[in-house]
């Protein structure tokens, strides 16, 4: 009798145990979630408390614009990034340099949001640039504006201030993603519809999830926006307005060349290059010998010294690109700086593993340029 009496005790006792042992780590664990969460709303508020002084001239709202000849990404930046602004108590509003491609204007018609606004000269404006930092790529006025910020996944440009100023790049695969991010660090709630937009824009500017730049960031932004905006199948959302993107159809070969064209410069030397989107290689060259050209009156059109048609395959894991040169200059300068082209055709120098504009041209061109000046 006594040894069950004995034995009842321990189990009790192990019972009892157990039950503290429990409720400890219960309290515990309520105790780490309590301190992170105040940690993360400490964060939160530190990081607003960081953008809670931009020198804004008093009385003109804050004008959110991105680079010339607008892409999705630089469009959409420019709304996602105003409606934080305004979200965080400043009077802020996109605008557009130009008027916008197909694909953007599919991604905003999905998701009902109007068009912004043109500016056509930053003089004297409150500026918050995204996408670039190029004056080369900026609207007329951009010198004598006042910028207060720059959100870009690009490298430095050659915009400068002599006030305060909000600088945020990452190099990663599209600004939309920096705008995401931004939103969790500060808080903010994303809405579905400029969820809706912000995939819109990292599907595009990354060719979902496919081009070198791509980071984790990229893919868990694809993840979570898909799921705020209530977009099951965002791979199918991505071919639709792949599908936008690549048709040129009633569009003349200049206008071609231009549709998403950017201009930089480097030690001196401007140089613009203009993407051209292609499905295979048969198009490709189809699409090659117009840019060519194109090229003999574009390059006239346009204040550089160097200028390039690139023609890109990003189907089936492909990434091709087909370079044309506008002038002799230009493809010397091509040939010095990218001598491992596979195959010229007699139009264009044929890349076989790529030479995407941001992560391989742009920057190549500016190491060679710098190491070979130019009169």
């Amino acid at each position: 009798m006594e040894r069950k009496s004995n034995t009842f005790l321990l189990i009790l006792l192990i019972l009892l145990g157990f039950v503290i042992g429990s409720i400890a780590y219960n309290q515990g664990r309520k105790t780490a979630l309590k301190e992170s969460l105040e940690k993360q709303q400490l964060l939160q508020q530190l990081n607003r408390d960081s953008i809670e002084k931009l020198d804004v001239e008093d009385g003109k709202a804050i004008y959110v614009i991105g680079h010339k000849n607008p892409d999705s990404d630089t469009v959409i930046s420019a709304i996602a990034y105003a409606r934080l602004l305004n979200m965080l108590g400043y009077d802020a509003q996109a605008r557009i340099s130009e008027p916008i491609n197909r694909e953007t204007a599919y991604i905003l018609k999905q998701a009902d949001v109007e068009v912004p606004e043109e500016l056509l000269d930053a003089s004297a404006e409150n500026i918050f640039l995204v996408d670039h930092s190029e004056y080369a790529q900026s609207i007329e006025g951009m010198q004598d504006a006042h910028i207060v910020g720059i959100l870009d996944h690009h490298g430095v440009g050659t915009v400068s201030t002599g006030n305060q100023v909000l600088y945020e790049a990452k190099p990663i695969g599209s600004t939309a993603t920096i705008i995401w991010i931004d939103y969790l660090n500060y808080g903010l709630e994303i809405d579905k519809t400029t969820a809706h937009i912000l995939l819109g824009a990292l599907l595009s500017d990354t060719t979902n999830l496919t081009v070198t730049s791509t980071t984790k960031a990229d893919i868990l932004a694809k993840q979570e926006l898909s799921k705020l905006a209530l977009i099951d199948d965002p791979d199918q959302f991505y071919l639709e307005l792949h599908k936008e993107a690549l048709s040129y159809e009633g569009m003349s070969n200049e206008e071609i060349l231009f549709y998403d064209y950017k201009e930089y410069e480097a030690s001196g030397i401007k140089y613009g290059i203009g993407l051209v989107n292609s499905i295979d290689e048969q198009s490709s060259k189809q699409l090659a010998a117009k840019m060519k050209d194109a090229l003999e009156t574009g390059f006239s059109s346009k204040e550089v010294d160097l200028m390039y048609a690139s023609v890109g395959i990003r189907e089936n894991n492909q990434k091709i690109d087909y370079i044309i040169p506008a002038n002799e200059l230009s493809e010397s300068i091509l040939k010095n700086a990218f001598p491992d082209y596979d195959e010229y055709d007699g139009t264009s120098y044929i890349y076989r593993k790529g030479l995407g504009r941001k992560s391989k041209f742009v920057p190549g061109l500016n190491d060679y340029l710098a190491t070979h000046p130019h009169d």
